[in-house]
């Protein structure tokens, strides 16, 4: 398109040559007019491929706009799906300590659990035990001066007991690294019940090893001393020395190996063999090792066992090391002149051993913790029994990895009664996996 200052020109020209040529004035202003005109429509569609630029560039704009709003949607989607299926609890705050965001598993720590916490303040929604740590936490945050090389970066309370629970609490400031706007604190609650009890139950664990290991090692001690000190064979009770350190150091070895053994099985690594076989021929072989201790307390022992019972395809060594656990198990608990049965049978086309006593039995409530390593039903040294809380659940990986149950219920002896299922020769496994067997 011409610039508009030559068409102009061009115009203005032949007007005069019209007049200059005495050419008729109408015909100058007609000659104007045409190039007026065509200067106008030019214009025109100048102005409309702007318009049209125009529109496009709003379109673009606005799809730019609408990408940037999906893009920011989603983001804000997906931290939000996160935070509701973290298993830790998240709390915001604002600079006024009044709640702006709670994910599910913070609302379940709350006071109401069904109510809606956002907009009010914090510590008027959490339990006593939190709200007075979660309001130091704050405080001390808000006390902290962020141009200080002092500023508190997070407070943190470990151990607090809440109802039922015990929660670890952290807090930190929600700072923006860019900008540096302060968007108030963030709070996380972390249930940490189950690592308390775990360590609650190691230290009992090192009690009880520490009080399983020192009689036999004080007996070692003491009598070795006397032996040391005594002309050998010229004394009657020098047999009954040797007898007593060797049965101790027995002790010893059964209690290591026992841990030793509990370890392999709990990392994987422990060997089974597999092959067919009886397991009542197991059950009576472990029966007459028990005899004489079920005789020294005036137990009666009964032994019953069905006939024509399925073979079964695995270790039968680990197998009789069951037997031997809930059969220790049995007697530790059954008092003197008490009752033990044993029974081996059928239960859905599958190997059935019952192991029943006359003792205290195991509240229901207590039924799943009693197969938990370290875990035994009298904590206090004083009234424990001798163990190291190792044989249930030892007996528990065992029956797993030859793919069976094992589970305690209520015994018509009126104690407990353990009971393990076995696939038989040609059956699916009924469990996998060392943490299964219930």
């Amino acid at each position: 398109m011409p610039p508009v200052c030559t068409v102009c020109a061009c115009a203005a020209g032949i007007v005069a040559l019209a007049l200059g040529a005495g050419v008729a004035a109408s015909f100058a202003i007609l000659a104007a007019m045409v190039l007026a005109g065509w200067l106008g429509r030019r214009a025109g569609r100048g102005d409309a491929a702007a318009a049209a630029l125009a529109r496009a560039a709003d379109r673009e704009n606005e799809r730019g706009a609408a990408a940037q709003l999906l893009s920011l949607g989603l983001a804000y989607e997906r931290s939000r799906s996160v935070l509701e299926a973290l298993l830790e609890g998240v709390l915001v705050v604002d600079a006024g300590g009044e709640v702006v965001l709670a994910n599910p598993a913070a609302r379940r720590a709350l006071s109401s659990p069904l109510q809606d916490p956002e907009g009010r303040i914090l510590w008027d929604v959490l339990p006593p035990e939190l709200a007075k740590r979660a309001h130091e936490a704050w405080q001390a945050l808000r006390r902290s001066d962020d141009d200080t090389a002092e500023s508190l970066q997070q407070v943190r309370y470990s151990g607090i007991p809440c109802r039922d629970s015990v929660y670890d609490l952290t807090a930190v400031e929600a700072t923006s690294v860019r900008t540096g706007q302060d968007f108030g604190s963030v709070f996380l609650l972390v249930d940490s019940t189950r690592n308390h009890e775990l360590q609650r139950l190691k230290d009992s664990f090192l009690s009880s090893v520490s009080h399983e290991l020192r009689t036999p090692l004080t007996n070692i001690c003491a009598y070795a001393e006397i032996l040391r000190n005594m002309p050998p064979g010229e004394s009657a009770e020098w047999p009954e020395f040797v007898r007593v350190i060797h049965e101790e150091g027995l002790q010893l070895s059964r209690l290591v190996d026992g841990m030793f053994d509990y370890l392999q099985l709990e990392s994987g690594e422990a060997l089974f063999r597999n092959e067919e076989h009886d397991g009542a021929a197991v059950v009576r072989q472990v029966l007459r090792h028990f005899g004489e201790a079920a005789a020294a307390r005036a137990i009666t022992m009964e032994h019953v066992e069905r006939s024509e019972l399925p073979r079964l395809l695995g270790d039968a060594g680990r197998l009789a090391q069951v037997v031997r656990n809930l059969l220790d198990n049995a007697l530790k608990f059954t008092p003197p002149k008490g009752r033990v049965r044993v029974a081996v049978g059928c239960r859905d086309e599958g190997w059935e051993l019952r192991v029943e006593d006359s003792g205290p039995g195991v509240p229901p409530g207590d039924r799943r913790a009693v197969f938990e390593k370290f875990n035994q039903l009298c904590d206090h040294l004083t009234d424990k029994p001798s163990g190291t809380g190792l044989g249930l659940a030892t007996s528990r990986a065992i029956v797993t990895r030859l793919g069976g149950l094992i589970w305690c219920e209520d015994s018509s002896l009126g104690g407990a009664a353990f009971v393990v299922m076995l696939p038989a020769v040609g059956q699916p496994r009924l469990a996998t996996g060392v943490g299964g067997g219930f």
